[in-house]
């Protein structure tokens, strides 16, 4: 009768850590990717370093402008017209993964003329194809 009773505490303490583990992860998972979901609303600025424009892709490097280390998780773009708006995502509880600079390779399907970085509020040019 002992024994059943350990190997039920065992079992609820295996369900227990199985389900604390689920909801880390899933805490993860959303806290890296759900921002996406709402388009440049949650995306910020950059410090951008280099940009290259080549047919149909444009390579940036750049880093997180402020002092506290923040995480680069990821990037938001949308193609209109010639046009390239990129929002970026930073994120302070993800600092400790990943550093604050980045260098990412965005797939366009027309040529670019300009590039903007876009945030919720402001949205500037960074590259002009003249320049």
């Amino acid at each position: 009768m002992k024994a059943s009773k350990s190997t039920c505490l065992i079992k609820q303490i295996m369900i227990f850590f199985l389900i604390l583990f689920i909801f880390l992860l899933s805490f993860f998972f959303i806290g890296r990717n759900s921002w996406k979901l709402f388009g440049f609303v949650y995306c910020q600025s950059a410090g951008i370093e280099h940009v290259e424009v080549t047919n149909h892709q444009v390579k940036i490097n750049g880093f997180y402008p402020g002092s506290f280390p923040e995480g680069f998780i990821g990037y938001h773009a949308e193609e209109q017209n010639g046009k390239l708006y990129i929002g970026f995502k930073f994120s302070t509880l993800f600092g400790f993964y990943e550093t604050g600079n980045f260098t990412i390779t965005i797939p366009t399907k027309e040529n670019i003329e300009e590039i903007y970085i876009k945030t919720n509020k402001h949205e500037y040019l960074i590259w002009n194809k003249e320049e």
